[in-house]
């Protein structure tokens, strides 16, 4: 399985791009085909059928894009990579 979906952001086309082997479902944003952070996201199998049953109050997969697109706009990698630089320095 392979999916994308698009968004804009301060004037950016990003892709946030789904893919799964059919156990683990592989979440991660791009920016003119690079990986915009150094963020990526995953869930199993298990969990998502877990979901599915009812077992779980959330879709895992949808959060997940969720979150990836939130950190995209909140640049929560640019300011770890801030603290980290700071803290080196």
């Amino acid at each position: 399985m392979f999916e994308k979906r698009e968004f804009e952001f301060e004037g950016d086309k990003y892709e946030i791009r789904i893919s799964s082997d059919g156990w683990t479902t592989n979440i991660r944003v791009f920016l003119n085909n690079k990986p915009a952070n150094g963020y990526s996201y995953s869930v199993e199998l298990p969990i998502i059928l877990d979901s599915k049953r009812g077992k779980l109050p959330i879709d895992p997969v949808e959060d997940l894009i969720k979150s990836a697109k939130e950190d995209i706009e909140e640049k929560r990698w640019d300011k770890y990579l801030e603290a980290i630089n700071a803290k080196n320095t």
